[in-house]
């Protein structure tokens, strides 16, 4: 753990870094402040499939006990400060500008609004992939190259299965503090087993952010997604991009260490 911290929090130069206002002001105007809403649904939803598909079932009381422990570790009010500093570590303040230009913009905004919408807990996300499918179907092949650019651009597949491995892994660690179905693994062994699969994961993820990008992005003419890839494609989107992803892989990384510090039965030491 120590070591994927360090490696996540590579040094950068003095004073190469904007401050926690401009960084929350980005989240804001990007809808990661918003969205970061969304994860603890997600991680409860995973708790909640994997207690009910266990070799051991957990009684009534731990499945609360393990939710209650989740919804804190994976709280918006304890992962945006996390995000907002690391954030604020990796932007450039050269590319400050920029980004607040592009999102402060008309169709920056306009975007930031589809995207906070499309990424609501209540959100029926089978029903969307669904109709995404459909629509790719019947698009022109021109709107259908923009579909597939802006998801590799976004890199949505990586981010999805960043996420899903560190949600998986936080699962599987607080499940085992809670009635071990034997030797708890370590968190490093848990990774080496996700990691294994991450080529797979994210060529699923990447069919399935096609389908979704789809539908999400239906009211927007070519013209005004070709802007979005062209903002995407420039050094100050892809710095953003690349200062966001790794800003929500520490603060995911320190969520599901949280979770598993805050279940009884956790040994000081388990988590390496």
């Amino acid at each position: 753990m120590a070591l994927a911290l360090a490696l996540l929090s590579a040094a950068v130069p003095a004073g190469a870094q904007i401050d926690e206002a401009a960084s929350e002001r980005l989240m804001r105007s990007s809808g990661l402040w918003e969205q970061l809403g969304a994860t603890a649904a997600g991680a409860r939803a995973g708790i909640e499939a994997a207690a009910s598909n266990r070799l051991t079932p957990l009684s009534a009381e731990e499945v609360q006990r393990l939710l209650r422990a989740t919804d804190a570790a994976f709280a918006a009010e304890t992962l945006r400060p996390s995000v907002r500093r690391a954030l604020a570590a990796r932007v450039l303040p050269g590319q400050l500008e920029a980004l607040e230009t592009w999102l402060g913009g008309e169709l920056g905004r306009r975007i930031t609004a589809i995207e906070v919408a499309a990424s609501r807990p209540d959100r029926d996300s089978e029903r969307a992939i669904r109709a995404g499918i459909v629509r790719l179907r019947e698009a022109s092949e021109a709107r259908r190259r923009l579909i597939e650019n802006l998801v590799e651009s976004t890199r949505s597949a990586e981010a999805i299965t960043n996420m899903t491995i560190n949600v998986a892994v936080a699962v599987q660690r607080g499940m085992a503090s809670v009635k071990p179905d034997g030797p708890p693994a370590p968190v490093a062994t848990l990774r080496e087993a996700f990691a294994a699969q991450r080529a797979q994961m994210q060529q699923a993820y990447r069919g399935m952010s096609q389908a979704l990008f789809a539908e999400m992005y239906q009211a927007l003419p070519d013209a005004d997604l070709a802007s979005y890839q062209d903002f995407l494609r420039s050094a100050a989107g892809q710095q953003f991009l690349d200062a966001t992803i790794q800003a929500m892989e520490q603060a995911l990384v320190e969520a599901a260490e949280r979770l598993g510090t805050r279940l009884p039965g956790v040994r000081p030491g388990s988590n390496t």
